[in-house]
């Protein structure tokens, strides 16, 4: 028999937050009106869980209803209980939600068609159950999407207009020359100038960090054509028609025979990648477990994945 020789399996637990309610009000009447029932039957109730303990909990008054010592031991362990039992059941509901429902994400180009596949093919694997929308948007149509509601959270760079949004950071993401094989053969990496008599293709979305780059060093960047994908780049660059500057995410692992990739030395030249939500609204549980997933596949695969050197067919 447990301690004190009450026998717990006889106890309706059901009395409990009655109990609760006469303990921290101080009377029958603001537990019934806490809780929702008749003076009568909140009196009753205490009444049969004394009964089932064996033992007085209040003292009762004219004016006020008191713990007795027993009484006040049980409030303290009681209260725990109701705690642990309510936040398992929150839990609980926030690992079943987190297996079915919908999810929108909103991503730049350049990790929509690289490193995003993967991740959501592994999602979907994970939660069968759950209905995955990507839209694929420049910057500024991911964070009007996410301040829209039309997307749970958006990934790309810092959102150009911050306001109401909240940005974190994934993964640091270096800019990266894309040039037919042979053109910049044996170099580490490459400085802007080496490429500034090149005509240049130009990924969407970072014109504005190359004018600034081209302005500090004093040079005129020749943008011969602009592209959103990075597809269009590399058949652009494959037929001689100029020097790929990209997001380093964009550039396919491996490259097609005839092209590689330098990273784009000097200050400055790289941009980070991050989680894009807003301020005032906290996830649903799909959307923070796919977050999750991101991190684990995104974060430590990007700083893994060797940069230096340019890119080759074996």
């Amino acid at each position: 028999m447990p301690p004190g020789g009450v026998r717990w399996m006889n106890v309706n637990l059901n009395l409990l937050p009655t109990f609760v309610a006469v303990a921290e009000g101080g009377s029958f009447r603001l537990a019934a009106e806490t809780i929702g029932r008749t003076q009568s039957a909140v009196s009753m109730q205490i009444q049969q869980l004394e009964a089932q303990l064996g033992r007085r909990l209040f003292s009762r008054t004219t004016r006020r209803v008191a713990l007795t010592p027993e009484g006040e031991q049980l409030l303290g362990k009681v209260r725990a209980a109701l705690e642990d039992l309510s936040d398992g059941l929150r839990q609980a509901s926030g690992l079943v939600a987190s297996h079915r429902g919908r999810v929108s994400v909103a991503c730049a180009p350049s990790l929509a068609g690289s490193r995003l596949p993967g991740v959501i093919a592994a999602f979907q694997k994970a939660h069968p159950a759950v209905s995955l929308r990507l839209r694929e948007l420049p910057l500024a149509g991911i964070t009007e999407s996410v301040r829209r509601q039309e997307s749970d959270f958006g990934v790309g760079p810092p959102p150009l207009s911050p306001a109401g949004l909240l940005f974190q950071p994934l993964l640091t993401d270096p800019v990266c020359v894309l040039f037919r094989t042979g053109l910049l053969r044996g170099q580490r990496s490459v400085r802007l100038a080496a490429v500034a008599d090149q005509p240049i293709v130009l990924m969407g979305g970072l014109r504005p960090m190359m004018e600034e780059a081209a302005r500090r060093s004093g040079l005129a960047l020749p943008v011969r054509h602009e592209a959103q994908q990075i597809l269009t780049v590399l058949g652009l660059v494959r037929d001689g028609l100029g020097v790929g500057i990209v997001p380093g995410i964009a550039v396919p692992d491996p490259l097609e025979e005839g092209l590689s990739a330098l990273p784009l030395g000097g200050p400055g030249l790289h941009r980070e990648i991050g989680i894009i939500t807003r301020a005032e609204r906290p996830l649903p549980p799909v959307a923070t477990a796919l977050v999750a997933l991101l991190r684990r596949c995104l974060s430590p695969a990007a700083a893994a994945r060797p940069r230096p050197g340019p890119r080759r067919p074996a």
